[in-house]
């Protein structure tokens, strides 16, 4: 099943934020439509998107505000602001510090899809890797490895916690792999992540006519894990109406696809993960306690990565070889810049870590990663003073400068890509250098 590309749409303005996510799904894209910055990050912590669109004013902040705070869990994303004249001093310091572009409003739809549309289309598909990575490279989790490995062995539910990011599907994939299902399925589902609507059908499955729009059976979750492992991450936001049903497919192992007659049987082993705070979620009455008690037979908590910083410096090369592509060396770190990574409280955990990296990797100008390729907020507090024009040129100069290492020399192909011709391009990277 092929996932449609996620676009991040952070905009309050309701009528313009309703048209770019119809047209958006017109196109046959995911919108996910946000309208504050507390949104934008709490949509980015559920699911890293494809391509992200960001207003320069919201409600509870600026676009300094939306770009500092997503660092951790922006990743490789692009993104892009949309300005009315009066912010563009702004919009052109995010792009300094490492936005994608920015828009002037009012902009033309057509553009902004043909602008997602090639970013798309420029973003490879990471690879699988074929072989798992060591798991355990600190004491702390060598004893969660251990405590995985004896519940791999039996057949009871397990239930992980901890931070956001803290590798809870590294772990759940680990226990998999443990396990005597390893030959078989392993499906991840992020529960908060599933539009209501769509939620029974999705884990279930439905029968072809079972409702309007419903020309196709389709396989739900726990049919497409078999008798596999089936992974619910974020736990803590299913649907209270689904929580009845999934006690029971844990009691007795059935449950009943959208339209049919039948029930069906779940022969695989269920393991979730949250967090949340289940107890509070239990005393909300948001969460059932015999379902918490049905999912928490076995409930390992994962420590935050602050509380085991020596694995920071082995899984920061780990990400940078992840992230190398073509005949370019892996990237390495300067000492300043592992130092700061070591005293960052790194609040996103091991997903942030891959995230700035990964993030960094991308627009990196040498083999060398400093300070600042991290943490590219940082930028916005050193861009040098000076007028709105030196502003433009130093941004330009900077798209300039990524077209060319995306395109690896191809002057023509960087000038394709950036809208101009090949003598333009030649110009003003001079100017920006004189």
């Amino acid at each position: 099943m092929t996932s449609r590309p996620q676009i991040l749409v952070v905009e309050d303005d309701t009528i313009l934020g309703g048209a770019i996510v119809q047209r958006l799904e017109l196109e046959g894209l995911a919108p996910v439509w946000a309208q504050t910055c507390a949104e934008a990050i709490a949509a980015l912590k559920r699911s890293r998107p494809d391509y992200m669109l960001s207003d320069i004013v919201l409600p509870d902040g600026s676009g300094e505000d939306v770009f500092r705070k997503a660092q951790p869990w922006l990743g490789d994303t692009p993104i892009l602001f949309a300005t009315a004249f009066g912010e563009i001093d702004q919009a052109v310091r995010l792009v300094k510090a490492g936005a994608e572009d920015y828009l002037t409003k009012p902009y033309d739809v057509d553009e902004l899809v043909g602008r997602i549309r090639q970013s798309l289309a420029r973003r490879s598909a990471p690879s699988a890797s074929a072989a798992m990575p060591e798991f355990a490279l600190s004491p702390a989790m060598k004893a969660i490895a251990e405590q995985l490995r004896r519940a791999a062995a039996t057949e009871l539910p397990v239930l992980l916690t901890g931070e956001t990011g803290v590798g809870k599907e590294v772990a759940a994939r680990y226990l998999h792999a443990s396990s005597p299902r390893a030959s078989s399925p392993f499906v991840a589902v992020n529960c908060g992540a599933i539009p209501h609507e769509l939620l029974e059908s999705q884990f279930f499955g439905h029968e072809r006519g079972a409702f309007t729009g419903a020309a196709h059976a389709h396989v739900g979750f726990f049919e497409e894990a078999a008798d596999g492992t089936l992974f619910l991450d974020e736990i803590g936001e299913l649907d209270t109406r689904l929580q009845t049903t999934f006690l029971r497919v844990l009691e007795n192992g059935s449950y009943r696809p959208v339209g049919s007659r039948n029930d069906r049987t779940f022969g695989g082993r269920i393991v979730a993960a949250t967090n949340a705070d289940l107890g509070q979620l239990r005393a909300e009455k948001r969460f059932r306690d015999d379902l918490y008690f049905r999912l928490s037979v076995i409930e390992i908590v994962l420590p935050p990565l602050r509380q085991r910083r020596e694995e920071i410096e082995p899984l920061s090369r780990r990400f940078l070889q992840e992230s190398s592509t073509g005949n370019r060396p892996a990237l390495k770190l300067s000492g300043n810049s592992l130092q700061a990574l070591l005293h960052h409280d790194l609040p996103g955990n091991i997903r942030e870590l891959r995230n700035r990296l990964q993030r960094a990797s991308v627009f990196a100008k040498s083999d060398i990663l400093e300070t600042d390729d991290i943490f590219p907020e940082m930028r916005l507090e050193t861009l040098e003073d000076g007028t709105l024009g030196d502003a433009r040129d130093r941004a330009e100069a900077d798209r300039i400068e990524r077209a060319l290492i995306a395109s690896k020399g191809r002057v023509g192909e960087a000038a394709k890509q950036l809208g101009i011709s090949r003598t333009t391009l030649w110009k003003r990277r001079g100017r920006s250098r004189s």
